[in-house]
């Protein structure tokens, strides 16, 4: 799914080359992820309006149309493209041709993403985006306030790391890389925590995602491409560790994997396999 790193760029993207034009016209080709709160039909509504501004929220990217906003929860497999009219793309969902010539499309094979038609500023229909946690990447994420959230937790740190309702937004992908970061285990309990760890817990939530956001920026690939190959942990099970050499592992944390190394992230509680007594 995309993260924060991606969207950061998917945002700044559309910014830089959609904001300022107008939406000529519309085509919906896969109703199904659609939710419109307003009377009338998606085509229809957006057709003339202007694309005023966008902006990331947590896992949302928010188009501001004037009177409406186009709220986009990608989900598991939504991505966006900006593309000339002639060029090839495969589950599209809808797709708007914007004044200056580009269409802004969203594509979906899985079509489990959800796209949102709302009253302009009237978020109430938009599942999650009223009761968003505090972005990790605002002013507003201080030591005190994850400290706060932290202290109130007794279940493992990786789901604590991805409740979105506590912190905006990270995913699996950067859950692991921050956490290997940390050199924490995921599996470790977050009233487990010493002080010294949530400090570099913290302090990992910052480099890793600003340091990602940076890479993701450097690379200036198409918005609907997912830049991941600059990972440490993530996605190289099996691999060795790029700080101490020992293999990458994988875990099933609540209800998804997780990777990280052995090593550098020690268990603090009695697991079920114990891989540096195993020797493979």
């Amino acid at each position: 799914m995309p993260e924060l790193p991606d969207l950061e760029y998917v945002v700044d993207e559309l910014r830089e080359r959609a904001v300022g034009q107008r939406i000529e016209s519309a085509k919906v080709q896969e109703p199904v992820v659609l939710r419109v709160a307003v009377e009338g039909t998606f085509a229809e509504l957006v057709k003339g309006l202007p694309l005023r501004g966008a902006e990331r929220r947590g896992q949302f990217v928010l188009l501001e149309l004037g009177r409406l906003d186009l709220v986009v929860n990608p989900m598991l497999a939504g991505r966006f493209q900006l593309a000339e009219p002639s060029a090839k793309a495969r589950a599209r969902c809808f797709v708007l041709s914007l004044s200056g010539g580009l269409e802004l499309r969203y594509l979906d094979d899985k079509k489990m993403g959800k796209v949102y038609l709302v009253p302009h500023g009237d978020f109430s229909k938009v599942p999650l985006l009223p009761e968003l946690g505090v972005d990790v990447m605002s002013k507003a994420f201080t030591r005190e306030v994850f400290g706060a959230l932290i202290a109130k937790r007794r279940d493992q740190v990786r789901p604590f790391l991805m409740d979105k309702r506590a912190l905006s937004a990270i995913g699996n992908a950067y859950a692991d890389e921050i956490l290997w970061a940390a050199r924490i285990h995921p599996k470790t309990r977050c009233k487990a925590l010493r002080p010294e760890e949530v400090d570099a817990l913290y302090a990992a939530i910052g480099s890793v995602l600003r340091a990602a956001v940076a890479e993701v920026a450097r690379r200036r690939a198409p918005i609907d491409e997912k830049v991941r190959d600059f990972l440490s942990v993530r996605g190289r099970a099996g691999e060795p560790c790029p700080r101490c050499g020992a293999k990458i592992r994988t875990a099933r944390v609540v209800d998804s994997d997780a990777c990280f190394c052995p090593s550098c992230q020690p268990a603090t509680r009695k697991l079920f396999i114990d891989w540096n007594k195993t020797g493979k």
